[in-house]
């Protein structure tokens, strides 16, 4: 019998490969592809006046140049809203290609095709694209201003409320011993993996099929898109992530604009296409986090025990919404956090300014949440002048009360249940392990020497697993051999060996036994 391998070490199994440099990334493939590149817009936000691409026609090695004009059926569609919520009274996503407006640095608004990228690149300098420059919106202060709008039928420029409450907080406030009131900002954040992203496509005449390769976190979802944006059946469709050089979320969209163009373009002309994202153009093309306003209030009595939370966050989504609401959902039910909140309630209006989307990533709400908590909590401490420590002690959710629901509802539209913790506890294990009790003679001993040491403290609950996004397949051979599927893709999580050790722990066989394809829609 073998012996159980799940929650045991064992070496990773891709770390062999990926450490020798035989990865194989986006861009090992495709050699002899014809190579895509963009006109992006420069600016926030514009009319397109013109577009001349007669200057690059007699650049030797163009083989194809694509406008909206050129989008045909679904492609001259919008982009889907991968998420719809009842919220999002009024959702806009982009198109493949620009259609007659811009409204962010970066938007794509002319494909061109060559014989390799250098072409291509010095085709797309050619082009001639006349603008006319539209009222820019920046910031959510600017958002909510209203002044100017992204989208001239949302002249209030909100894309959604999201409103969640339990108890009468008003009135809590009025009975409260104390309370505070307080606004702070979190700024955008742009992630940065190693790899940008970048799409591969061959198209098969022969018979009918389409194989996309992309550094993507979601290939069944890219598949799906690509089949109905294409007019294909999902048969004739196949997307494989190859390794993926990080992703953080920012690869979880889908479909970017370049996942859709370049198939379109290897049907179109029968040959390969390949597009690989660079630096600058993930940093103006791709998505974006985080940015907030958030207005709270608190009440609270004499020994810091919350009696009452209201928050108004104004959530910045960029230029379009094509995730939906999912980031201020998130927030909204993640910023309770492990406490006690006889009374809450949040409201948040999801508001478009011209920049790139925000999606979920690294973190996709919960960071803005945990702050807003525990910059209130700090607040509190400081307050009364006790330690911060204690005052989230005083109101964490007791052992003995979970099950314990928030009342609120979550992203996947379930409650807001907590299972099971020991809050009290980890907090204790936390102060032993920094000797918290000494952070201030700490403090004062690197001050004595010319130093400054700060100490901070933060506390939250992470909800997981909200899906259903992606199934597994599991095919037991007669040789005893094991092959595993799923369209989970990795990028550095060690999937190929986590999920071997669960396989060969379930049924009983050898590790190495057991083969773990991830990615890969034809498994």
């Amino acid at each position: 019998m073998t012996t159980k391998l799940f929650g045991e070490p064992v070496r990773r199994r891709e770390d062999a490969r990926l450490i020798t440099g035989k990865g194989r990334f986006l861009d090992d493939l495709g050699h002899d592809a014809l190579a895509a590149a963009f006109v992006r817009s420069p600016h926030a936000h514009a009319r397109i006046v013109g577009i001349e691409v007669e200057p690059c026609l007699d650049v030797d090695g163009v083989v194809a140049i694509y406008t909206y004009e050129d989008l045909t059926g679904p492609m001259a569609e919008p982009l889907p809203v991968l998420i719809p919520h009842p919220q999002l009274h009024a959702p806009r996503t982009g198109f493949p290609l620009a259609n007659g407006e811009v409204n962010h640095v970066g938007e794509p608004v002319v494909m061109v095709v060559a014989t390799d990228r250098y072409v291509a690149e010095d085709a797309c300098e050619r082009i001639i694209v006349t603008y006319e420059e539209l009222p820019v919106v920046v910031g959510v202060d600017a958002a909510r201003a209203a002044r100017a709008s992204v989208h001239a039928e949302i002249p209030d420029n909100v894309a959604a409320v999201h409103h969640q409450e339990t108890g009468d907080v008003e009135a809590a406030l009025v009975a409260s011993p104390h309370t505070l009131e307080f606004t702070q900002y979190i700024e955008r954040s742009a992630c940065m993996p190693m790899e940008g992203k970048g799409v591969h496509a061959r198209w098969d005449p022969e018979d009918d099929s389409l194989r996309v390769h992309s550094s993507t976190q979601a290939s069944t979802s890219v598949r799906a898109a690509v089949a109905a944006k294409l007019e294909l059946s999902l048969e004739q469709v196949e997307v494989i992530a190859p390794d993926v050089g990080g992703g953080f979320g920012v690869k979880i969209v889908h479909p970017w604009p370049e996942e859709l163009l370049v198939p379109m373009a290897a049907i179109r002309l029968g040959r390969e296409v390949k597009w690989a994202e660079d630096r600058r153009e993930h940093f103006i093309g791709s998505a974006h986090e985080r940015q907030q306003r958030q207005e709270i209030r608190v009440g609270y009595d004499d020994e810091g025990r919350l009696t009452a939370l209201d928050v108004h966050i104004w959530h910045d989504n960029g230029a379009y919404t094509p995730y939906g609401i999912i980031v201020p959902i998130v927030t909204a039910t993640q910023l309770v956090g492990p406490y006690v909140i006889p009374t809450y309630r949040v409201r948040v209006e999801s508001v478009y300014t011209n920049t790139v989307i925000v999606t979920p990533y690294r973190g996709a709400g919960r960071p803005q949440g945990c702050y807003a908590m525990e910059r209130t909590m700090d607040r509190i401490a400081d307050a009364l002048g006790l330690d911060r420590a204690v005052v989230r002690e005083r109101n964490l959710i007791p052992a003995d009360a979970f099950p314990y629901d928030h009342h609120l509802t979550f992203q996947d539209g379930r409650p807001v249940v907590y299972d099971s913790g020991d809050y009290q506890g980890l907090l204790a294990k936390l102060r032993a392990l920094v000797d918290w009790d000494g952070v201030d003679a700490m403090r004062a001993d690197a001050e004595s020497r010319g130093k400054l040491l700060g100490a901070g403290m933060a506390m939250y609950v992470e909800g997981t697993g909200p899906g259903p996004y992606e199934g597994g397949h599991v095919q037991v051979l007669g040789s005893g051999k094991v092959l595993v599927a799923t369209g989970l893709t990795s990028q550095g999580q060690g999937h190929e060996t986590s999920f071997a050790q669960i396989v060969a722990s379930e049924l009983g066989v050898p590790i190495e036994d057991v083969e773990v394809t991830t990615g890969d829609t034809r498994r």
